[in-house]
């Protein structure tokens, strides 16, 4: 079996590097990360779900009621809609980011992708901004079908990152580079 195997959790555990070599390298060049082979069809589905959030606006529609339920409800706490909506924008902007990166580079059915650390974070964040969405009885948005691969694909990132082994590679071959 193959190194793609082993990352997808097809095979046993085999030799875990080699011990006693190391090399130095310019961190302004080089940066941590951890390798995670990825399905095609799972970044697409990230990416689906992405558009299907985008497309399906809810507060953004109702800044001005909702910043009044706010004002009423939480009169001595000061919270401001615009700002709210804005971070969840930033949210969605980050994980588009980082999917039509990986886009980008990923040619095969099955490849590898290179994750930064922090990558994890924000694809939990969107996920979980997601459900919250969906499970809102009076927000339009509804998961798409594929929603499964999508999850497929950041339980094996949090697996990848929660991993004690990450690789060194040139900056050159991370997204946004």
């Amino acid at each position: 079996m193959g190194i793609l195997d082993l990352m997808l959790g097809q095979a046993d555990h085999g030799e875990q590097g080699v011990e006693g070599h190391s090399y130095k390298l310019p961190k302004e060049t080089h940066d941590f990360v951890y390798p995670v082979a990825v399905r095609r069809r799972e970044l697409e589905a990230f990416d689906r779900l992405i558009q299907v959030e985008a497309d399906a606006p809810y507060l953004e529609e109702n800044v001005d009621e909702l910043q009044a339920v706010f004002d009423d409800v939480l009169e001595s706490h000061e919270i401001d809609a615009a700002k709210l909506i804005e971070r969840k924008r930033a949210t969605r902007r980050a994980a588009s980011s980082i999917v039509e990166g990986w886009l980008e580079s990923v040619e095969d059915d099955v490849d590898v992708v290179y994750v930064s650390p922090g990558t994890d974070e924000t694809l939990r964040e969107f996920v979980k901004l997601c459900k919250q969405r969906n499970d809102e009885s009076d927000d339009p948005f509804d998961v798409p079908e594929q929603m499964p691969d999508a999850v497929a694909l950041l339980k094996r990132v949090d697996e990848a990152t929660d991993d004690q082994y990450r690789a060194v590679v040139h900056i050159d071959l991370l997204p946004g580079n």
